[in-house]
């Protein structure tokens, strides 16, 4: 917990925080494993989930205003909690940074309307620990933590490749609408499954059939949206979609397909989507080139890490 606090009162020295220009804040998720435990420390609303044994561990539980001992103490530090936000405003009650939220006199760090304290879990590892996924709200705001932990054990039956897995995750969250900066640490654990040459030939059959639904689809005369071939997929039931992940997870697969071979549709559904994504797009095609790539990286920030030890 003093790590949080040292942190949090150092950050407050940097110049651009001390001037008031950056007055932005941070939540924060952080693992230590060790050979007998998983200690997790989490202060905001990124979430750490250990999957253990066919279903969740453990998992850390968000900072959110409305909790009733956060919404206590804001209260008693005179603050407000309107429309399941501090005074209105900030949607989580515990943070580094922040500072504006931590200026009342007479009250320790730990008892501002914003608090930088972590709340520390201690897990006992097991032999049938599979997989720890550390990650930001942008990747729960859109898929509870069953529903990631069953696609992601589901990609790890037909790939070894955490990098392209945690991509996959991230394409999957924003085909289903998340808007928020997303971050994802994965840390397999040794009873994480093992590659299947079952699960790999399910895989390869279902994106068979999607290709040749796709094809179908794409004969047709006039014009095809993306929109359209994603629904009449839906209406067709596939088998063996990826658990919590279903037809979604499938959206850059099938575009890839939709752009070979109607590229003239494809260049109209690009400019729906610059319109889907509205001011976020807005916001980076006016920014110079380095703050654009600046940007972006933290839109779409991946971690990947990989804990091999018995």
């Amino acid at each position: 917990m003093l790590v949080f606090l040292r942190l949090d009162e150092s950050m407050r020295q940097m110049p651009e925080v001390a001037s008031g220009e950056d007055k932005s804040g941070t939540t924060a998720v952080c693992a230590l494993i060790s050979p007998t435990h998983v200690f997790v420390a989490n202060c905001g609303d990124s979430r750490g989930v250990l999957y253990r044994g066919g279903g969740i561990g453990f998992s850390t539980q968000d900072h959110k205003p409305v909790n009733p001992t956060e919404k206590e103490r804001i209260q008693n530090a005179g603050g407000s909690v309107m429309i399941q936000r501090v005074n209105g405003s900030l949607a989580v009650s515990r943070a580094l940074g922040d500072y504006e939220y931590k200026n009342v006199e007479g009250k320790g760090p730990c008892e501002q309307l914003v608090s930088p304290e972590p709340e520390i879990y201690v897990e006992r590892r097991q032999d049938d620990d599979e997989f720890l996924v550390l990650a930001c709200d942008g990747i729960w705001d859109v898929m509870t933590n069953e529903d990631l932990c069953a696609f992601v054990r589901s990609r790890l039956l037909i790939s070894d490749d955490l990098e392209a897995i945690t991509n996959h995750v991230v394409d999957t969250c924003l085909h289903k609408g998340s808007r928020d900066n997303m971050s994802l640490v994965l840390i397999t654990l040794p009873g994480a499954p093992k590659v299947s040459e079952e699960a790999k030939k399910k895989e390869q059959e279902l994106e068979d059939l999607i290709e040749k639904k796709v094809t179908e689809l794409c004969k047709q005369e006039g014009q095809v949206s993306i929109a359209q071939i994603m629904q009449s997929l839906a209406d067709e039931n596939l088998p063996n979609l990826p658990p919590g992940g279903g037809l979604t997870s499938k959206r850059g697969f099938v575009d890839q397909i939709f752009r070979k071979l109607r590229p003239d549709c494809a260049n109209l559904d690009n400019m729906e989507e610059v319109e889907d994504y509205g001011g976020l797009v807005g916001n980076l095609m006016f920014l110079p080139s380095t703050s654009m790539q600046d940007k972006l990286a933290s839109i779409l920030e991946i971690s990947r890490s990989r804990d091999d030890s018995s």
